[in-house]
């Protein structure tokens, strides 16, 4: 048994240094392949086993190029491009909505992005291999241990900053491989995204310790047992971090109290219809009625609602002009009931200019037409509803997929709306969900409501992966999540994560549940990011006072 164990071991080690020599061989083939599988770790797909093995394998080709900053910066500027290639291949959908127009501009879309958020990845390793190399000329101790940790927080400072700088794009971030798992994402609600992001790449970085520091890839020759000793031990604690935030989401989730909520009764309407044709003037008032005709027959099954909820510019009409939607609701609906729509509206600041305004808008009526408040949108996509420097861009040619003149203007963050008979509501329109700023901040709402129109999307990835993000900022904040999506995917969320129910992407239909109640404020919307600062800042002086060890002499 002994001599077969022996045989299969040695078959196994020979297997995987071959393999690892033909990475090494390749390096910038390499780092394409598993940056292009990486998205595979995140929703819909959610393979978590992905994110280790490319990560092990990007730690093992920079430990290997550490002292060649060039050859740093292809690697990481290659890995980068291939995960943002697949993970954000589902933008090109958008410019197929009107082809006639946007065709041309679909090439450089799925290509010059993933080229450019791959540059905050050039700069971590860039960064990671001039900072380590300072590192080992003051102290002669060059540890891979410490290089990985080091460069684990070069990683996540460079995804703190890709969903900072030039209004930011926090989209599959690190952290999404633990958090799209619901019992490990309840760690958000102590240490938030980014401190979720540090924590899934240390993890990585010390699972991948073995990996780096032998030719083979074992660590079965490493330059002495207690070396071995150590790497495994470090790859043992790697793995028990996403297993402790497990039990930990574990615990939490199973203390539900199994009570019956009491909160408002929320029907969420669903229309599905398709981009292309919502806006086309000969399907108007079709797709008006649809809307209308999902939303009655919700009611009728459903007849206690007390909150309609609807997507974002859910009418292809200005429904705050004039009186007639009002007309509309009032002959439409029974009364007493709210309606939380998303709509765009124009107004006119400088009358004798006669230049509208237009912004996209969360409304909050009655069924009786009366509008109670309304909130524009804080966080505008780029060249999708405005065009960033655009008297240059414009004079090319150049316009953002909406198409209205001028694109929208931007309103005021952390806008809430209320009513009588409506808790206090915190809107995100559209990708605000991914932003968790825009969850925060006071005074504190009772519910956020989600509303998106994916249907630019299609059947594609992009609806998951929204979706996945926007249920993260329930759990951040502790309050229960509305998600009213044109196409899907719809969705009411509790205030732990825990789906209440759901409309699949791409059906009309509706959702009935009482409103789930919000907790108390968690860690994270009292602190925000400080502990994720402390964490980050603990790491990187640890790295230095680490290296600052003289290394051990050799034993005999």
């Amino acid at each position: 048994m002994n001599r077969l164990a022996l045989s299969f071991t040695n078959r196994l080690r020979h297997g995987v240094g071959s393999v690892v020599a033909l990475l090494d061989h390749y390096p910038k083939i390499t780092a394409l392949l598993v940056g292009l599988a990486l998205p595979l770790a995140f929703a819909p797909v959610g393979w978590l086993p992905v994110f280790y093995l490319s990560h092990a394998i990007m730690f093992r080709l920079a430990w290997q190029h550490r002292q060649h900053l060039r050859q740093l910066a292809g690697l990481g500027w290659l890995f980068g491009f291939g995960q943002f290639f697949t993970g954000l291949y589902w933008i090109g959908h958008a410019f197929l909505v009107e082809a006639a127009t946007f065709l041309w501009a679909l090439p450089f879309a799925v290509t010059l992005l993933p080229a450019g958020l791959a540059l905050f990845v050039l700069l971590a390793f860039v960064g990671w291999g001039w900072l380590y190399g300072r590192m080992v000329e003051a102290s002669e101790n060059d540890a891979p241990i410490t290089a990985l940790v080091l460069l684990a927080v070069c990683l996540v400072a460079a995804e703190w900053s890709r969903s900072s700088i030039l209004t930011g794009f926090p989209w599959n971030l690190s952290a999404m491989a633990l958090a799209v798992h619901l019992p490990m994402a309840q760690m958000l609600a102590l240490i938030g995204l980014h401190g979720m992001g540090l924590l899934a790449l240390l993890s990585a970085a010390l699972v991948a310790a073995p990996f780096v520091t032998d030719r083979s890839g074992l660590a079965s020759r490493m330059a002495s047992p207690m070396a071995l000793s150590i790497a495994w031990r470090m790859a043992g604690l790697g793995l028990a971090l996403p297993l402790a935030a497990w039990g930990y989401g574990w615990v939490v989730l199973s203390q539900a109290t199994g009570e019956p909520e009491t909160g408002p009764k929320i029907l969420v309407v669903q229309p599905n219809i398709d981009q292309i044709e919502k806006w086309k003037p000969e399907n108007r008032l079709a797709n008006i009625e649809k809307v209308f005709a999902v939303t009655r027959a919700g009611l009728q099954a459903a007849p206690d609602t007390d909150i309609i909820v609807w997507p974002e510019t859910a009418l292809p009409a200005l429904i705050d002009d004039g009186s007639g939607f009002g007309d509309r609701l009032r002959a439409s609906f029974p009364p007493d009931i709210y309606l939380l729509t998303g709509a765009i509206r124009r107004s006119l600041p400088d009358p004798q200019s006669q230049a509208f305004e237009r912004y996209n808008s969360a409304m909050l009526f009655d069924t009786q037409g009366r509008l109670f408040g309304r909130m524009d949108k804080h966080h505008l996509v780029p060249f999708g509803e405005y065009l960033p420097l655009r008297p240059v861009l414009a004079a090319i040619g150049l316009r953002q997929l909406t198409q209205q003149r001028g694109g929208y203007a931007n309103g005021a963050p952390h806008a809430r709306l209320q009513a009588d008979g409506v808790p206090q509501v915190a809107p995100l329109i559209c990708y605000e969900a991914i932003f968790p700023y825009l969850s925060a901040g006071a005074p504190r709402p009772l519910w956020l409501a989600n509303l998106t129109n994916d249907a630019w999307f299609g059947h594609s990835w992009g609806p998951h992966q929204h979706l996945a993000q926007a249920r993260l900022r329930a759990i951040e904040q502790g309050l229960p999540l509305v998600r009213s999506a044109n196409t899907g995917i719809s969705a009411i969320f509790d205030a732990r994560g825990r789906l209440v129910d759901a409309v699949p992407l791409g059906e009309a239909g509706i959702l009935s549940a009482r409103l789930p109640s919000a907790l108390p404020p968690t860690l994270y919307a009292r602190l925000g990011d400080t502990l994720f600062w402390a964490l980050f800042f603990a790491l990187l002086a640890a790295s230095f006072v680490v290296s600052r060890q003289p290394p051990a002499p050799p034993k005999n």
